[in-house]
């Protein structure tokens, strides 16, 4: 115990006058002969041992009261165990990840952090704080207050280790004990194992746990197949927990309801579904569900553009070409033919696919050029005539590391076997046929391959592809074959041309380095905007050729739907979604140590750190006991005879 005026402990040597006072009063007293009556001697023998005891007990009342008051005007107190907790550079982490929508016992974790954090803000201090992308440094309590209320969720979460060096930041111009609040659900993805490395720093964990973890999450969504006026999109889900009955979902484009169903999970939790939809363009797409849990999971946002025609440059030998224009038709395509002794190379290079019809040989330029096409993922489509000259083929296809030709064979042979599993058969027969009219060729060549789609009755490849090349071992001319007649050129050459269309990504991931190339061409001095009803921003962007580059690396951008902008000028829609590492709902609370410490509220850590930062004053307990000494001195003097 200490005191604040211990000077004033010096008016103890005042009890003195009291003492000797009382020891005045104590005196003999004379004797007096009285008639010898037993009684009376009795009498005042008792009245004498009661007034001496009196007397003792009102001097030490009377002592007690005054050395109580003095001992309080002394101002005793006991000293803080920890004098600089209050007043140390107070630095608090407020996880605001998705997973924080989570209700727990006061509701949504977050907004039940926020109000018990404001409760509990100590005032005329000076805190700083920081969240998965924001800082706040030296705010008062009532600054601090006003961020809070409008604090959203973060798109992106961020691991334990960048938090600590964010941390090590904040606090790098501290002189004290490093110290950090840090309130969290620690779910499984922030690897809160780390904890007990980062031995330079004192974490006072504060944890916010949910009532439920059954979550359902709309992963993903992707074109499975896409003709011009229908796409089938195909859309992935997961679940944290079992889930008994069927779940209802849906396809928006804005307001507008474009196909709805149910569907049920499987044994380990998760579920696909397929919608077909007949849109050529959806700007504001919405796959959403009903979820009580998590909120951002329920919404997947996505964005649907006309398609670009794809330029399709046939290239042909001295044979008719037009059943390829008959069948690559605007509007999916823009097909030009060219004789090999008129090739436009300009074009040749902007195109989008390729088809070599019955060329005899290849040319080194043409070679080339082909080589480079390949380089971009431009598909080939090679169609042999009946005399070709083989090295010339053969040096290409080993540039493109395809198949080659081998011997020629003359006899009719018929085209029997289809790979009906292949990409480019997908949805062209409703039941595996056995048999039909089958085309036949009158030769064709040996090609040795594995990723056949048509094949001969002896196993033998009549269309293989490889490496993006399609490749025919049969001139395709009325003479050597009928299958210019057969009902399977039109869905073969139509799906060859679509693998030519550059369909996008219905949407991108925040927090990404997305490199995104839009087929649009820009001025020098203008660029292109990113907008939605709440937000333009200029994203970085560079041109390269007859499209642009779109960098979205340093951007905050909210899931949503926005409008690519150009002068003013709608140019196309785009869309980002929050990846789903917060859907889920895995948790791991890390172990105290000897750096990490664990409380069950925030007012429990601030009422600690406040009782630790204070001082015991006890000047008011002595004030109580004087008045109880005084009563005491009363009551003896009133009743005790």
């Amino acid at each position: 115990m200490e005191f604040k005026q211990p000077e004033l402990l010096y008016a103890l040597f005042l009890l003195l006058i009291p003492l000797a006072v009382h020891l005045f009063q104590l005196r003999r007293f004379q004797k007096e002969d009285f008639t010898n009556v037993k009684f009376l001697k009795k009498v005042i023998r008792q009245t004498r041992k009661s007034s001496r005891l009196k007397k003792w007990l009102v001097l030490a009342t009377r002592m007690l009261m005054l050395t109580a008051l003095i001992f309080a005007f002394a101002q005793p107190y006991f000293p803080a165990e920890n004098p600089e907790a209050s007043q140390s550079d107070k630095l608090i982490f407020l996880d605001n990840s998705y997973s924080m929508q989570a209700s727990g016992q006061h509701g949504e974790l977050l907004a039940a952090a926020i109000q018990d954090l404001i409760k509990n803000l100590p005032e005329n201090e000076e805190i700083s704080l920081f969240t998965h992308n924001n800082e706040f440094r030296n705010l008062t309590a009532e600054e601090l207050t006003t961020e809070l209320q409008n604090l959203d969720f973060a798109e992106n979460s961020s691991e334990f280790t960048t938090l600590n060096l964010r941390a090590e930041q904040l606090l790098k111009h501290s002189t004290g004990d490093k110290d950090v609040i840090f309130i969290s659900d620690f779910q499984q993805n922030l690897n809160p194992e780390d904890f007990s490395d980062a031995s330079n720093i004192n974490y006072h964990l504060i944890t916010a746990i949910p009532e439920n973890t059954q979550n359902i999450s709309i992963d993903s969504a992707f074109i499975s197949n896409r003709q011009a006026s229908e796409i089938s999109l195909k859309v992935l889900l997961s679940s944290s927990a079992e889930i008994l009955e069927p779940v209802s979902i849906s396809v928006y484009n804005g307001e507008e309801l474009l196909a709805k169903t149910a569907v049920n999970f499987e044994e380990n939790q998760s579920t696909q579904t397929s919608f077909k939809i007949n849109a050529e363009e959806i700007p504001n797409g919405i796959v959403r569900i009903a979820d009580a849990s998590l909120a951002y999971d329920n919404s997947l946002f996505f964005s649907l553009n006309k398609l670009k025609p794809a330029e399709v440059v046939v290239i042909s030998g001295n044979i008719d070409s037009s059943f390829l224009s008959r069948i690559l038709t605007p509007p999916e395509f823009n097909t030009e033919t060219f004789q090999v002794d008129q090739l436009d190379f300009n074009k040749l290079n902007t195109a989008d696919i390729v088809v070599l019809n019955e060329l005899e040989s290849i040319s080194g330029a043409l070679e080339s050029n082909l080589q480079s096409l390949q380089n971009n993922a431009v598909p080939l489509v090679i169609i042999p005539s009946e005399n070709i000259d083989q090295n010339s083929y053969n040096n290409l296809l080993n540039r493109l590391n395809a198949p080659i030709f081998s011997e020629l064979q003359t006899r009719e042979t018929l085209i029997t076997e289809l790979a009906f599993d292949h990409p480019l058969l997908t949805g062209v027969f409703e039941e595996r046929i056995e048999n039909f009219d089958y085309p036949k060729v009158q030769s064709y060549y040996d090609v040795p391959g594995e990723n056949k789609i048509l094949s001969f009755q002896n196993n033998s490849g009549f269309l293989l592809e490889s490496n993006g090349i399609f490749l025919f071992s049969a001139a395709l001319n009325s003479e050597n074959s009928n299958f210019r007649n057969s009902p399977l050129i039109v869905p073969v050459f139509y799906n060859m041309g679509l693998t030519a269309l550059k369909t996008p990504d219905l949407y991108y991931e925040t927090g990404k380095e997305n490199e995104i190339n839009i087929p649009f061409q820009t001025q020098q001095d203008e660029v292109v905007h990113i907008v939605s009803e709440t937000e333009d921003f200029i994203p970085q962007q560079r041109a390269l050729g007859d499209n642009l580059e779109i960098l979205t690396s340093g951007l905050e951008i909210a899931s949503g739907n926005y409008l690519l902008e150009y002068k003013g000028e709608n140019q196309g829609y785009i869309s980002f979604n929050a990846p789903r590492t917060e859907s889920e709902l895995e948790y791991n609370i890390p172990q105290e140590a000897e750096n990490v410490k664990i409380y069950s509220s925030i007012g429990s850590y601030f009422n600690e750190i406040k009782a630790a930062g204070q001082s015991n004053k006890l000047w008011k307990c002595f004030v109580i006991f004087a008045l109880i000494f005084l009563t005491a001195e009363m009551l003896l003097l009133k009743y005790l005879k």
